[in-house]
């Protein structure tokens, strides 16, 4: 069940579409932006797991979130591995929702805290 606050957020996003191939962004790029992978296939690469990246699938996640929010440059380089459909959100758009939608904020981290655990359990 999607959340009224989840709605928002998704709702102002920006809908574009990626081609096989492309990136999204690479390993050391200020976190300018967040993705939202609707629909796809991507790859999320460092310099530890090159040769076995981690793959999302639809997983209907934010990617670069981590990084947004802790103010750092992006940790991987994400490539598109099928075409994908992805929510794009700028920073001043993100931190403006996180201003006008009191529980944007709260919903972010929650998802940033999904997404550590899940990180985890992949690394270990």
């Amino acid at each position: 069940m999607m959340l009224d606050t989840e709605r928002k957020i998704l709702a102002s996003g920006i809908d574009l579409g990626f081609k096989e191939g492309e990136h999204l962004y690479r390993a050391g790029q200020s976190a300018d932006y967040v993705f939202y992978l609707k629909d796809g296939k991507i790859a999320l690469i460092n310099d530890h797991n090159k040769d076995q990246p981690i793959v999302l699938k639809n997983a209907r996640c934010f990617v670069g979130l981590e990084e947004f929010i802790s103010e750092e440059p992006h940790h991987y380089s994400v490539k598109i591995l099928e075409n994908a459909e992805m929510l794009v959100f700028e920073r001043s758009m993100m931190l403006l929702l996180m201003e006008e939608y009191p529980l944007a904020k709260r919903y972010l981290m929650l998802k940033m805290c999904d997404y550590l655990a899940a990180k985890d359990k992949v690394f270990e």
